[in-house]
């Protein structure tokens, strides 16, 4: 007897049900009627963002978090055991890394790589007085994402082009694995999540944007391997 192809009403009740003080087992679909893509955000980098900052401390911060690992964090977003899975994908820069260690250690194939990375950032041209560090972070993104501080470094239009082609790129894999699991940066997993949608995804847990927020999207399939 044919097993009933499962919907993704069902896949979304599933993870709605699960704990919000354990990680969370994803969904196995045996059918193989439905294919996931798990988003994981890094967790909190290990390095403190209080304080007043020059333009050139300020500068200093920006080096330092992209080098920096992560403070320790439970429960794991994920549960890692028996994962229907190959491989985990991760982002290039240390924050990212870390995290991906400390959730999966070397129980599968971990494979880093840099198109995952975060949109990329640059402390804005102005006197270097000093304020707090939030508002030089804050207002040195708007500004980028107005297209006024991007000199040198990759822009808006560029970022978001990136993230449009690692939506189709993880999705490819999911053609061939059912399940892929990402973990990389808030910026680039939101427009992720976004063309992923776009394509005919739906978002079945909604984890947030917060250190290590883990947000789910499936679809069906029509043809099944058998």
């Amino acid at each position: 007897m044919a097993q009933k192809k499962v919907g993704l009403d069902y896949i979304e009740e599933y993870y709605k049900n699960q704990s919000l003080d354990s990680c969370v087992v994803p969904f196995y679909d045996s059918t193989r009627n439905v294919e996931q893509i798990i988003l994981i955000r890094h967790g909190q980098p290990d390095v403190s963002r209080k304080g007043w900052k020059n333009r050139e401390e300020a500068i200093i911060f920006t080096e330092v978090y992209d080098s920096v690992g992560v403070l320790s964090f439970k429960p794991m977003p994920l549960c890692p055991e028996n994962l229907r899975t190959d491989s985990v994908y991760y982002s290039n820069i240390p924050r990212a890394r870390n995290t991906a260690e400390r959730i999966f250690e070397d129980r599968y194939d971990m494979i880093e790589d840099a198109r995952f990375r975060e949109f990329e950032r640059k402390i804005m041209c102005f006197f270097n007085v000093k304020m707090p560090l939030s508002v030089w972070l804050t207002t040195s993104r708007i500004l980028w994402l107005l297209g006024f501080n991007d000199k040198g470094i990759e822009n808006f239009k560029e970022a978001k082009h990136r993230a449009k082609e690692n939506a189709v790129y993880l999705e490819k894999k999911a053609e061939e694995q059912r399940l892929v699991i990402l973990v990389a940066h808030g910026w680039h997993n939101k427009y992720v999540a976004k063309y992923l949608r776009k394509r005919g995804w739906e978002q079945v847990r909604k984890g947030g944007s917060k250190y290590t927020a883990m947000n789910i999207l499936a679809r069906e399939i029509e043809e099944v391997d058998n």
